[in-house]
């Protein structure tokens, strides 16, 4: 056959002698030694010098070929994140339905409240609504009386940022404005005060001494007005004074409200409220007299 370049002396076994063109096969091996002795010696050793370039990060070649340890690793390193990634947010999904059936089970629960009364409330009525079962209900709040006294945390807040929005410039305004915020907050929210002040625990359990401070702390807004106005006066009187103004409040708006006697209309009712707290801040000596 004819060719362009030159013909090499024959190799013993027939075959053409490469280890002169090695390094031009292989690309990166071409430090091979000419002068020496041992031709293929001198390719192989050129050959695992430039191979040398692979393998900058502690690895060899074996007989097996390179050597994917390090590769597995990072391989196996990336599966895990993945799996760890996945079960967060599997989690966080549970965590998400978990918040919305506990947020469904009480909003459900304090409409039944608002709308028929506190005796109208069954956990078999909740869980139907909420479409779970009443095993569910229990497992979001540990009984029944977790609902309602959760209920019963909401509404006693709300209360008590509607009264501690009353302006306190004018110490005897602010009592009345305390007491008229009142009335229209029973008014717009009847049942669910009710519930508060109506829920008793099953087997008699105490009440909840965190639900009883938040009352405590709205009666407590009576407090620094009443000092203003009485300020020779000593905290035990002015606690009990508190308490006092409170539950005739309370009591008056509360009848007044009660459709099961004559209800009274909410205008009269703002009067009687307003002629109460005249005469008893009349008889403090906190008003003159007229």
């Amino acid at each position: 056959m004819a060719g362009t370049g030159a013909a090499g002396p024959p190799h013993p076994e027939g075959r053409a002698a490469l280890s002169k063109y090695a390094g031009n096969v292989a690309g990166i091996c071409d430090a091979i030694d000419w002068g020496h002795d041992d031709p293929q010696q001198g390719a192989a050793e050129a050959a695992q010098e430039g191979c040398g370039v692979i393998d900058e990060g502690g690895g060899d070649i074996n007989s097996e070929g390179l050597h994917f340890a390090g590769l597995r690793g990072n391989l196996n390193n990336v599966h895990v994140s993945t799996l760890k990634m996945n079960n967060v947010q599997q989690e966080s999904l549970r965590d998400q339905k978990k918040n919305r059936r506990r947020l469904q089970i009480l909003e459900i629960a304090r409409s039944i409240i608002a709308t028929k009364g506190l005796r109208s409330l069954k956990v078999r009525d909740v869980a139907d609504a909420a479409g779970c079962s009443v095993g569910s209900v229990y497992n979001e709040f540990g009984d029944f009386d977790g609902v309602i006294l959760t209920v019963n945390r909401e509404t006693v807040r709300a209360l008590t940022a509607r009264l501690a929005g009353i302006p306190g410039e004018d110490t005897v305004a602010q009592l009345y404005g305390l007491a008229e915020t009142y009335l229209e907050f029973f008014a717009e929210n009847a049942n669910l005060l009710r519930s508060l002040f109506e829920h008793r625990m099953e087997d008699d359990r105490p009440y909840p001494d965190d639900i009883l401070q938040m009352v405590m702390d709205a009666f407590a807004l009576m407090h620094p007005p009443l000092v203003r106005v009485l300020p020779d006066a000593d905290d035990v009187k002015i606690a009990l004074l508190s308490r006092t103004l409170f539950s005739a409040v309370h009591g008056i708006i509360s009848l007044g409200l009660e459709e099961r006697m004559v209800a009274v209309p909410p205008q009269m009712l703002r009067q009687q409220v307003t002629q109460f707290l005249d005469a008893h801040l009349l008889g403090l000596g906190i008003l003159p007299a007229r």
